[in-house]
């Protein structure tokens, strides 16, 4: 009764005020009525029965909405189609009803609920500039969580549309500063360093909220040639728990990066390491990036396992705010200012397409078989090899496979061998495969092609045992080469045993860790402003990167590191860069020799 009583004395208040040519009240039985109607549709709703509700208040927002008694319970109807609809997955046409009744009511709790709510579905459907137009138009009525959402939107635009909302509302409202800031970040990130500082101080005269007012005043006093200037840089490890070890080493990696910057660049950033120990719980994620951002990082490094990379992407108030995973071996899903520097199938990928490049167009020899080990996890990365033959002009002269838990593969390297190929690339899932297998494309007829193989291949075990003969001349395609001397692995090795006392074996977790910092480090440097913008868009802008894992380069549109493949050729026992011209006379020689097990004719 007490809602009845409501919807009476509104609809009294408001008949009193009617135009003449009103339709005349309702009766109190006939608001009776609608409040009941009204009711039974909201009923739907609770029970889960969307479609019936969505289709109820639909109707009878249709048959109150011009009726002044019942003008509350059409704004109702209004606000129970939005929810039915969304409920539905139908966040448009539910935009449509919430829109419909800001229109009709502009004060209020409901008011305020329905703008929520219309402003989230916005921004749900990807309409963030219709969101912030429609928040800076009705300013001081979302409540916190909302403030957070808004600044999220803000951070999806881009700098012209910013401009356009800067220039029609003044820094006054704390919703206003919102957009004044993130202008005055993306124009610092640009290098328009002047303009971005004068923004930010224009941020200052008005009511920002704390967060904003923090960031512009570091903005307003920033200079075109920084000096001495802080800057945070988190980080998600398992520094407890059954991970604590791996994320022990991924620590002094970031550390040895980091001393490495203050020795070489004394007059730098004054860089701060924030660690976070996710105690090797995947579920703490979402809390330790709210914690990082709260303690205003650049950048986050980690976490460690894929799932919690992913989650890190989604938990993030800022989307501009870097992840840079060192471990991450599979992306989920591509997030804005993400980045793993160890995906799997990027490396895989990369390394086949530029190993097929490479023998094609550099070396000139176009007539390629493959020869492939049956579930061996290479099958993408050979059909990458073969689509990439192609591409650059050669030939797949025969495919075969083979099964490395057998010892002997002659009939599928015979088989190659007819159809006469300059190149075979076979590639191996293990170091012994490879003992196993070089020795018989020797000896059951590839002695004259030119074999391609991969990153087992280059495997110490294979350099030591394999004797010359099925080794001199092969060559491998790597996305790190930990063998050759005097590469910068190798340097790294000896500075991180020199610095914790310890063998670093062959254990590349340290150096991923040291890279996904150096490359922050370099972002840092390359974007000369301590936001994440800035850094965002430096490692948006396509820089090449020399780091202890090969020459990093950060592609936004995959969220991966990707790498220049390191080509290399067996020879006396140790890898080596390829030397064209020895190879292909190499090649020529053993045409022209006969084969090695042609047999003499018998004596009568």
């Amino acid at each position: 009764m007490a809602l009845l009583g409501w919807i009476v004395s509104s609809g009294c208040a408001l008949a009193g005020t009617a135009r003449p040519d009103a339709p005349p009240p309702a009766s109190a039985i006939d608001v009776d009525r609608a409040v009941a109607a009204l009711q039974r549709a909201e009923t739907h709703f609770d029970e889960g029965a969307y479609e019936t509700a969505s289709a109820q208040a639909d109707s009878l927002y249709d048959s109150w909405q011009d009726r002044a008694s019942l003008g509350a319970l059409a704004d109702r109807a209004l606000w129970l189609g939005g929810r039915s609809l969304e409920a539905q997955g139908l966040p448009g046409p539910a935009a449509d009803r919430y829109e419909q009744l800001l229109g009709r009511s502009r004060t209020g709790s409901l008011h305020d609920q329905a703008l929520d709510r219309f402003v989230r579905v916005l921004a749900d459907t990807g309409r963030e500039p219709e969101a912030v137009s429609t928040v800076l138009e009705n300013p001081n009525n979302l409540g916190l969580d909302g403030f957070e959402a808004y600044r999220q939107w803000v951070s999806a635009l881009s700098i012209e549309r910013l401009r356009g909302f800067a220039a029609t509302y003044g820094p006054e409202t704390a919703e206003a500063s919102v957009v004044h800031t993130q202008l005055a970040q993306l124009l610092m990130a640009e290098g328009s360093v002047d303009e971005g500082r004068r923004v930010a101080q224009g941020v200052l005269s008005g009511r920002a909220a704390d967060e904003e007012r923090e960031i512009a005043e570091l903005l307003s006093t920033v200079d075109a040639n920084l000096n001495q200037t802080s800057a945070k840089i988190g980080a998600i490890l398992p520094l407890t728990g059954e991970l604590a070890g791996i994320g022990e080493l991924l620590r002094e990696g970031m550390e040895l990066a980091i001393d490495g910057y203050r020795r070489a660049r004394p007059d730098g950033y004054d860089i701060e390491l924030v660690i976070l120990d996710d105690r090797s719980n995947p579920e703490t994620t979402a809390e330790l990036v709210a914690e990082l951002e709260s303690e205003g990082v650049v950048a986050i490094l980690g976490p460690l396992r894929s799932e919690s990379f992913a989650a890190a992407a989604r938990a993030r108030r800022n989307p501009r705010l870097p992840i840079i995973s060192p471990t991450a071996t599979e992306i989920q899903s591509p997030a804005s200012a993400t980045y793993s520097l160890y995906d799997l199938r990027t490396r895989e990928l990369d390394v086949a397409v530029d190993l097929a490049r490479w023998t094609v167009g550099d070396l000139g020899l176009r007539r390629v078989a493959i020869l492939e080990p049956i579930g061996g996890g290479t099958a993408t990365a050979v059909s990458q090899f073969a689509s990439a033959v192609a591409g650059a002009g050669g030939e797949i002269v025969a495919r075969a496979t083979y099964d490395p838990s057998l010892t002997t593969y002659r009939e599928p390297i015979e088989a190659l061998a007819r159809a006469q190929p300059d190149v075979v690339f076979a590639p191996a899932p293990v170091a012994q495969v490879v003992l196993s297998l070089a020795p018989q494309l020797f000896y059951y007829g590839l002695h004259a092609a030119v074999i391609l193989g991969s990153e087992a291949w280059a495997d110490p075990v294979v350099l030591r045992r394999l004797e010359s003969f099925a080794a001199d001349y092969r060559v491998v395609g790597l996305w790190l080469d930990r063998v050759t001397p005097g590469t910068r692995w190798q340097r790294f090795v000896a500075d991180y045993e020199r610095t914790y006392r310890k063998s670093l074996r062959d254990n590349v977790l340290p150096g991923l860790a040291y890279d996904a910092a150096a490359l922050t480090i370099a972002a840092l440097e390359g974007g000369r402003v301590p936001i994440p913008a800035a850094i965002d868009a430096f490692l948006a802008s396509g820089p090449v990167v020399e780091g202890v894992t090969g020459s990093l380069r950060p592609d936004p549109e995959t969220s991966t590191v990707r790498r220049t493949t390191h080509v290399r050729m067996l020879l006396g026992g140790a890898l080596a860069e390829v030397d064209r011209s020895a190879l292909l006379n190499w090649l020529a020689e053993a045409r022209e020799a006969p084969p090695p097990f042609e047999r003499e004719p018998l004596e009568r």
